[in-house]
């Protein structure tokens, strides 16, 4: 397969893996640690990956390590065995602007959060199993 050809075969696949992990291409981008702008270049095709890039989109796709190089050799990508990737959390931690201390201090901030989310909407459950009891 020629270089074209290769870009195209990567190309749809990044494009598939990411709609079925749901996944915004900015979203992608941030966890791959790449501008918007390159994640889109290789969505659709417009130029050849960087190899320095490989190891974030993999990331961002949950592959496993060497499956861009697979796919240009005309192999599959492996999955990684990882959890899936929580988007809000990992908006923080690859922000580049902002300090280590302050990325610590909005991933509390969010866990606290839903740590109270959980416990109101447990209790709003409790509520309204009362309510179905009594009627």
């Amino acid at each position: 397969m020629d270089e074209a050809g290769q870009r195209e075969r990567l190309a749809k696949m990044i494009g598939v893996r990411r709609l079925e992990l749901g996944v915004s291409a900015a979203a992608a981008a941030r966890t791959a640690g790449i501008d918007r702008n390159t994640w889109s270049a290789a969505e659709k095709g417009e130029k050849n990956t960087q190899p320095h890039n490989f190891a974030g989109i993999e990331r961002a796709l949950r592959w496993r390590p060497g499956s861009i190089a697979a796919i240009l050799t005309g192999g599959e990508p492996t999955p990684a065995d990882a959890e899936p990737v929580d988007e809000e959390l990992e908006l923080v931690r690859t922000d580049p602007r902002l300090p280590e201390d302050m990325k610590e201090r909005i991933i509390a901030h969010i866990r606290e959060r839903r740590q109270r989310d959980r416990a109101a909407s447990l209790e709003d459950t409790r509520r309204v199993i009362e309510m179905f009891k009594r009627s």
